[in-house]
This record gives C-alpha cells, structure tokens and sequence, in this order.
C-alpha cells in the first residue's frame, strides 16, 4: 500500500511539473507581448 501512495506521488509529480512550466512560460510570453 505504501509503494502505492509513493507511485501515485511520483505520476503527480511527473505531470504537474511540466504542466506547471508550461503555464508559467505562457504566462511570461503573454505578459511579454
């Protein structure tokens, strides 16, 4: 059960950081123009 709650962190993880730059860099090039 634990290295299934560590799996689902690590797959959270994985996706929201992208997710998060990709939001991020958006954000500058908009704020950029």
């Amino acid at each position: 059960m634990e290295s299934m709650s560590l799996a689902f962190l690590a797959i959270s993880l994985f996706t929201a950081v992208p997710t998060a730059f990709l939001i991020i860099l958006h954000v500058k090039t908009a704020a950029g123009r």
